[in-house]
């Protein structure tokens, strides 16, 4: 499949632009960036055969089939949009969007375009997270009653830095996003969020700490905590289940292993592990897969949808002191 990237950022440079030049299902045709001379240096260092500096050029180029959105996130639902409406599948990085009713707009625009929409939620199809949900289906932890997911690290964006705009950016947005569609891979449909978003370190205008309690349907718990003033990094997973245990520890996408705790003992169980510069690959053909066969990717839009609507709650949680009921899709 044909990839144009719109974005030519960190993400582009090294997750999509690696694994679209490597994997024999993908070519990438285009690149565009709104400083051209950086989308042309961009373009030669990874073998493009065109440029552009408007989102427009690229998304009227005959020869994409599909283009990657991976600018700063409140552009994320004008560009995915723009694609789709010209007929291009779109893969967008997270977080989705802004809101839960922007990640609405952009499932329904492209359900009525007839082009797939995956977001780029990688750990769903990372090693580790895949031997997880096996090992859960054998029924090796029994029936899960608890999930857990965490990070910690010492973050320090530069002054300026779109990151710590308070209309787009902050731990939830940036960091807790990843951790919370983990969570909710293991536990189900959101109903309920009770949660702390707070700035306890940094003199920004956005959260550094975020912790949040989540209730499913069927009466499932799972929680989550993002502490941006912790070093050094800290990324894990846990599933409690009622025969047993399994810790995704530490919960990295080039990681070779997870745990298994059993009343009889604990077993370390080995997963390939992703190259380090090529972890996108099996998001990215898995997308291509979906694409040409209408099936929905394993990183869908829905997935996209329900990460944005915990945040959302999570916010009205913190903001008014209430348990916060999570709006469904």
């Amino acid at each position: 499949m044909r990839f144009g990237i719109i974005g030519c950022g960190n993400i582009a440079e090294h997750s999509f632009g690696p694994s679209l030049t490597t994997s024999a299902q993908t070519e990438l045709v285009a690149v565009c960036r709104r400083d051209m001379a950086a989308a042309q240096a961009f373009a030669t260092r990874f073998g493009s055969p065109r440029a552009y500096s408007s989102a427009e050029d690229i998304v009227n180029d005959p020869e994409v089939e599909a283009v990657i959105v991976a600018t700063p996130t409140d552009t994320h639902h004008a560009f995915s949009c723009l694609a789709a409406k010209h007929g291009k599948h779109v893969l967008c990085e997270k977080p989705m969007a802004r809101d839960a009713n922007e990640c609405r707009e952009m499932i329904d625009i492209c359900r009525v375009n007839d082009v797939t929409l995956g977001v780029a939620y990688r750990r769903r199809t990372s090693p580790q997270v895949i031997k997880a949900k096996e090992l859960i289906a054998a029924g090796r932890i029994g029936q899960v009653v608890f999930a857990r997911t965490h990070y910690s690290g010492r973050w320090d964006p530069k002054p300026g830095e779109w990151r710590i705009d308070p209309s787009i950016g902050g731990a939830l947005m940036e960091m807790a996003s990843h951790r919370i569609e983990v969570l909710l891979n293991f536990g189900g449909i959101p109903t309920s969020v009770s949660a702390i978003v707070d700035t306890l370190d940094h003199t920004w205008s956005v959260d550094d700490t975020d912790a949040l309690i989540v209730r499913f349907e069927g009466g499932g718990v799972g929680m989550h905590s993002t502490i941006l003033t912790s070093p050094p990094r800290h990324d894990f997973v846990q599933i409690d289940g009622d025969a047993g245990r399994i810790r995704i520890d530490p919960l990295e996408l080039t990681a070779d292993h997870l745990f298994l705790d059993l009343p009889e003992g604990t077993e370390r169980i080995p997963v390939e592990p992703l190259d380090g510069l090529l972890f996108d690959t099996p998001m990215i053909e898995d997308f291509v897969s979906a694409a040409l066969s209408g099936r929905e990717p394993i990183c869908n839009g829905g997935s996209g949808y329900w990460v944005q609507a915990v945040a959302d709650a999570a916010r009205v949680s913190s903001d008014r002191g209430v348990i916060a009921d999570v709006v469904p899709f």
